[in-house]
């Protein structure tokens, strides 16, 4: 079978269109009927995404649909998540088979005609969501300025938060990785977002007692994962 060019793959996760030259256009759709509360609104605030296919490691095709393995490194959304999404953003399940199939055969002839290496990515192939620089959580609300993170504790925070004042701030230059875990379905239970330095102990406390923990507010965790990613980005350039 000849060469695709391009193509148009439409699935129940959203489309996938390849322009046959090296980009990838990732069009999500959060309407589709069963979707749980998160996943309708990532989707639906991701909207379209531009992958290039310098970010790919591997296409695969099987019987469940297509889907795209990135680098390690490439994309600062699916590193800050740690895997916790619940829907994983390059799977894309109940597609044609042969336009499936056709098409992952022309991105992996360009990936090795453009000498794509399958190791990390030394830089952000893929762009953040738009983010504010200012995010309200539970206990404590962050803030971007100056080339600082800031915590302003809220009257809510635990002790060991309080203890270092309403206000704490760490250099971004000092961060070293930012973490993301959204609400879980249990009572009483909390997502959050948390940062680690140089500094950091192997044994963190829970976040609720941790001071570089903040416990993302309820409904907020699609704002919570776009601010950490967007976080990430100016920590990793």
């Amino acid at each position: 079978m000849g060469r695709v060019g391009s193509g148009e793959l439409k699935s129940t996760n959203g489309t996938v269109v390849w322009d046959g030259i090296g980009i990838l256009r990732l069009r999500y759709d959060g309407t589709q009927a069963g979707l749980d509360a998160l996943t309708s609104s990532l989707r639906t605030r991701l909207g379209e995404r531009i992958l290039p296919v310098e970010a790919l490691n591997a296409v695969e095709v099987s019987e469940a649909g297509l889907k795209l393995i990135l680098r390690d490194g490439a994309d600062p959304l699916q590193s800050v998540t740690g895997g916790q999404v619940v829907m994983d953003l390059y799977d894309f399940p109940e597609v044609d088979p042969a336009l499936a199939e056709q098409i992952a055969r022309d991105i992996r002839s360009t990936l090795v005609r453009r000498d794509v290496p399958a190791t990390t990515s030394a830089r952000w192939l893929l762009a953040p969501p738009v983010a504010p620089d200012r995010l309200t959580g539970r206990d404590a609300t962050l803030s971007v300025a100056n080339g600082r993170l800031t915590f302003d504790y809220k009257r809510s925070a635990g002790r060991r938060k309080k203890a270092l004042g309403a206000q704490w701030s760490v250099p971004l230059v000092d961060i070293i990785d930012v973490e993301w875990s959204p609400t879980p379905g249990r009572f009483g239970a909390r997502g959050f977002l948390r940062i680690a330095t140089a500094g950091t102990p192997d044994e963190r406390p829970k976040p609720k007692h941790d001071p570089a923990a903040m416990l993302i507010e309820a409904g907020a965790d699609v704002d919570a994962l776009f601010f950490a990613a967007r976080l990430l980005t100016r920590i990793r350039p």
